[in-house]
């Protein structure tokens, strides 16, 4: 049995049937693979992810077969098989070959069926119509987005840019490496090495900084949700002499912020592992940032699975986002300043959240916002708050 496929439907599995988030998943399963197989199940399974939607309407097409009719598990292995055929033009044989074997492993006799379907799809693939009118089935059809995610983007931008956006979100995303002491970025290749002074970062939360113009008086920082480090590394950037506490719930992603420190050579940043909600600390501080979790819709060219199931998760994300602004308040001086950041492109996360905070507490007052749905970079919104002193 093929052993990059029978992985590429483990993810499948671990995303579609488990709600294991695709990243996770991936680095998971492909660790300990040569860059080989590792690069070629990342290409096969984040391109299903990427356009699930419309490999289902491909099926439904050729088959007459509507996907939710079909098992969990039979979906995943035909939208492999449909995939690699009809967008990687893989050998016809090969491809149906390992899926049906790999139906025999992991369904309850259904290797007939998945066999039946394949070879359905192969003669009738000539024959599948794409949609491209500019209603939102089509739309949703065409780019493989949930149509009340185009919905949103339609009422914000207008169509035009909608589709603009849409087509950006399902790029592939370059890798962007940062180096400290120039404020410059450049595109990092996979077979490159950082330089001691290089380290991986997302252009939105430069852009994010830059925008704002954080003020040369500030001293003390307090990153809270720091690993691995990005933003508390910009603030050295652009304020080399202030000196950062950076906090986060996960041990493991301050050790890895750790590692950066040691190498990129950083002074005054003191790192720990704690619960925000369960914070105490004696001091208060010129800037306190706080980059919230939310659901990543800004990132979506590199979490596609994130379109498919952030609309059950925003509510409970809104909620938590509100009372870590409200923890997060408790660690700023009179005068200081609160930044508030997320990767998100929805309103509910970003500016909602804000003025609900600023409605509620008289003493701060917006000095600046940032925000982007995307393009050329990754979306997200940055807010900078005053706490008015005396």
């Amino acid at each position: 049995m093929e052993d990059r496929r029978l992985i590429s439907y483990f993810i499948l599995e671990d995303i579609f049937s488990r709600n294991i988030p695709l990243k996770k998943s991936y680095e998971m399963r492909v660790f300990g693979k040569d860059k080989k197989t590792a690069s070629y199940i990342k290409e096969l399974v984040y391109g299903v992810v990427r356009n699930k939607i419309l490999l289902d309407h491909i099926l439904e097409q050729a088959t007459g077969k509507n996907i939710n009719n079909l098992s969990k598990k039979v979906q995943n292995l035909v939208r492999i098989g449909i995939y690699e055929i009809f967008f990687m033009n893989h050998k016809d044989y090969a491809v149906l070959s390992t899926i049906v074997d790999i139906a025999k492993s992991q369904t309850k006799n259904q290797e007939k069926f998945v066999n039946w379907i394949l070879r359905e799809f192969l003669r009738n693939k000539d024959k599948v119509v794409i949609p491209d009118d500019d209603s939102l089935e089509s739309l949703s059809i065409k780019y493989s987005f949930p149509q009340h995610f185009i919905e949103y983007l339609f009422e914000e931008v207008g169509l035009e840019r909608t589709k603009q956006l849409l087509q950006f979100y399902n790029s592939k995303p370059p890798i962007y490496a940062f180096r400290i002491d120039e404020l410059e970025y450049r595109e990092f290749k996979d077979n490159e090495r950082l330089t001691k002074k290089e380290y991986i970062l997302d252009p939105i939360y430069l852009n994010i900084f830059r925008s704002l113009q954080l003020e040369e008086t500030i001293d003390d920082v307090l990153d809270l949700c720091a690993a691995p480090g990005g933003k508390s590394f910009l603030v050295k950037s652009f304020l080399p002499k202030s000196k950062i506490v950076a906090i986060d719930k996960d041990a493991e992603r301050i050790e890895m912020m750790n590692s950066n420190i040691k190498r990129l050579k950083l002074k005054n940043i003191t790192t720990f592992a704690a619960d925000i909600f369960k914070l105490n600390l004696d001091k208060l501080f010129d800037l306190v940032i706080l980059d919230v979790p939310c659901t990543s819709t800004g990132t979506i060219r590199k979490n596609p699975d994130v379109k498919y199931n952030y609309k059950k998760k925003i509510d409970e994300l809104v909620e938590i986002q509100k009372k870590m602004i409200e923890k997060a308040e408790e660690f700023v001086k009179d005068d200081g300043l609160l930044l508030y950041i997320t990767c998100s492109v929805f309103k509910e996360e970003n500016h909602d959240v804000v003025f609900d905070f600023l409605k509620k507490n008289k003493d701060y007052k917006m000095i600046s916002q940032f925000f982007t749905f995307g393009d050329p970079f990754n979306g997200g919104y940055g807010a900078l708050l005053r706490k008015i002193g005396g």
